[in-house]
């Protein structure tokens, strides 16, 4: 399974109320709510899309309203947009 990091190209910035991304390369700004910053803060290339995601559901105590499979699939979604758009890059196998 991959797994994701902020780009070496990217800089974050976070706030009560989400984050700013800066792409150094373009200086472009992508803004992130507070979902996605503190998914983004838990991608340091050494956990999977879906330990962040469970460990997020355990943190907010939310699996019981929500399936696990579905948080899941949420996160990967966003792994895969913010990949897209350079905000993440792969961790390289070791």
């Amino acid at each position: 399974m991959p797994m994701y990091k902020l780009s070496k190209d990217a800089v974050l910035e976070t706030f009560e109320d989400g984050g700013l991304v800066l792409i150094l390369s373009d200086r472009r700004l992508v803004e992130l709510n507070p979902s996605a910053t503190e998914i983004v803060s838990l991608l340091d290339g050494q956990r999977t899309p879906e330990q962040v995601a469970t460990e997020i559901a355990i943190k907010h105590d939310i699996d019981n309203d929500y399936p696990i499979s579905q948080i899941i699939l949420d996160v990967i979604e966003l792994c895969n947009e913010l990949f897209r758009t350079g905000v993440l890059e792969l961790q390289p196998d070791l």
